[in-house]
């Protein structure tokens, strides 16, 4: 995403409460770039417009005026309650957790769940997922109805391949050692893994950060799960302040994109894993 580096400021009305605010452009960062009424950042607030894409709500304003359709059904993963609160009103919407009821384990969704959902949220959940990473994927459209949607994130670079961090995870244990946190893997050869370090997303345990996605891994592994219509949304739409440059990664020779990425179960029958 690039701007007009003469465009200074940015006026944008929120797409999920509707109040207006106003942004230096140097300011946006996708975490950021906060509504001042809401708190909505800029990831927020593209979900919220990729979706409002696929349900035919463009038109109706932010997501506090769309209208009520019961007959929706949604499920998100630990979506941010600022827009998951407002999808339990206007749809037979579910926000799931992993570890806490309600719960979705995307490695063994239940058979209740499974064909249920006319769009599922996902937004940075599957860089923590573990292996094997294609059945989660692969889950994902097992979620969906025929023609039901998908609204994905992850931080991902666009590098030649996604970066692994514990490739031989197996059986693990994350310990206190000396003051911080290490890792401790027994690997299916029966081999001891040790690492220092390890990196957590707002908390430990099941945030740990397994892997960073390269962005043609990502695309592939939907595609092989059986999505067609993938779309990467890595232009502005500047009205609702769904903005940001690349991000700076710990590595600055490789920045971070972790644009929205959309979706579709094919409204045929579909068999997953069909592009393997």
């Amino acid at each position: 995403m690039k701007l007009d580096p003469e465009r200074q400021e940015i006026e944008y009305r929120c797409n999920i409460c509707g109040s207006k605010n106003q942004l230096e452009s140097g300011k946006f960062h996708r975490e950021l770039a906060l509504c001042q009424k809401c708190g909505s950042n800029a990831r927020f607030r593209g979900i919220i417009h990729v979706l409002a894409g696929f349900l035919g709500l463009t038109d109706h304003g932010c997501l506090r005026e769309w209208p009520r359709r019961t007959n929706i059904f949604g499920i998100g993963m630990s979506d941010w309650p600022g827009y998951a609160t407002l999808l339990q009103e206007k749809f037979s919407y579910e926000n799931t957790f992993y570890d806490r009821p309600p719960q979705l384990d995307i490695q063994n969704p239940t058979e209740a769940q499974l064909g249920k959902y006319d769009f599922v949220i996902s937004s940075d959940v599957f860089e923590h997922v573990l292996p094997p990473l294609q059945q989660g994927f692969d889950n994902l459209l097992a979620l969906l109805k025929p023609g039901g949607a998908l609204v994905f994130s992850v931080p991902y670079t666009r590098s030649l391949e996604t970066m692994e961090h514990y490739p031989g995870l197996h059986e693990y244990e994350i310990l206190d050692f000396r003051g911080g946190k290490i890792l401790v893997n027994r690997n299916e050869a029966g081999a001891l893994e040790v690492y220092d370090n390890p990196v957590f997303h707002g908390g430990e345990g099941a945030t740990l950060e397994m892997r960073l996605f390269c962005e043609a891994d990502v695309l592939n592994r939907l595609a092989r799960a059986g999505f067609t219509d993938i779309l990467v949304h890595d232009q502005p739409h500047l009205p609702i302040g769904f903005y940001w440059p690349e991000l700076i990664s710990a590595d600055p020779a490789v920045p971070l994109y972790a644009y929205i990425i959309s979706a579709r179960r094919p409204r045929g029958p579909a068999v997953r894993g069909m592009f393997r």
